[in-house]
């Protein structure tokens, strides 16, 4: 029989979407998509990470997708994570008053 190791379970209920470039108007719908296809092959899944290392700018529109995973998250029982956060994003988040919604840990 092989069980699952620890580290591989947590990987299979950890969906992980990369950010690249600028999450924008043009982009956003984008991510909302990339999630929602990351989710849909891995159903159990309990986190979303976010990994927005590579991430240039986001706007309001990017703020808004950002904000709708987190609803989504909430109401599917999900945490949602925002990894790697470029400064100019934690500035955002701080002037919009987003962060504490958004990087809070609705376990704790």
């Amino acid at each position: 029989m092989n069980l699952p190791r620890p580290a591989e379970e947590a990987a299979h209920r950890t969906v992980t979407v990369r950010v690249d470039g600028e999450l924008d108007h043009e982009t956003c719908a984008d991510l909302l998509r990339a999630v929602a296809e990351q989710l849909a092959a891995r159903p159990g899944a309990r986190m979303v990470r976010v990994d927005c290392r590579g991430m240039s700018l986001c706007d309001s529109m990017g703020l808004s997708a950002l904000l709708q995973l987190r609803r989504d998250a909430d109401a599917a029982g999900r945490r949602l994570v925002l990894d790697r956060r470029p400064a100019h994003l934690d500035r955002l988040l701080h002037l919009t008053g987003t962060a504490a919604y958004l990087l809070a840990d609705p376990a704790g």
